[in-house]
């Protein structure tokens, strides 16, 4: 999520998160499915144009994805396949969201219904997800 020069601030803030999660028994897993669970419900929501609450359903649904990394980390289980789980999933997100947008747009702006879409055609849907590129690369 945050690359550059804010990963190593935001991994040391989260750090200490990710450890106090890890001791609930909430694993990196189940906050990714929470974060697929709460995108359906932003859907769902943006789809019948309830666009301040769906706003608001979109920023609950990014914190359990900021917060799995830490959490896989403290608990030692990070790796490619949970690497893979997370970007596989932030995608089903994205195309949810884009997905309700159309809806709405359909029922709401039949002329405008293809940007969405079109949006979410040009989303590249990359198998391997850059946070596998240093495995891949043997490094």
């Amino acid at each position: 999520m945050f690359d550059g020069n804010f990963r190593p601030q935001v991994e040391a803030k989260l750090k200490p998160v990710g450890q106090q999660i890890k001791r609930t028994g909430i694993t990196a897993d189940h906050l990714t499915i929470a974060g697929l669970v709460m995108a359906v419900g932003a859907a769902v929501v943006i789809s019948f144009g309830w666009w301040h609450l769906g706003l608001l359903f979109v920023v609950l649904t990014g914190v359990p994805d900021l917060l799995d990394g830490a959490v896989a980390k403290a608990s030692g289980t990070a790796g490619p396949r949970g690497a893979f789980f997370d970007s596989v999933s932030d995608r089903v997100t994205d195309a949810l969201l884009f997905g309700a947008i159309a809806i709405n747009y359909s029922q709401n702006q039949p002329n405008w219904v293809w940007l969405p879409v079109a949006v979410l055609a040009r989303l590249d849907v990359d198998q391997r997800p850059a946070a596998l590129e240093p495995e891949l690369a043997g490094g």
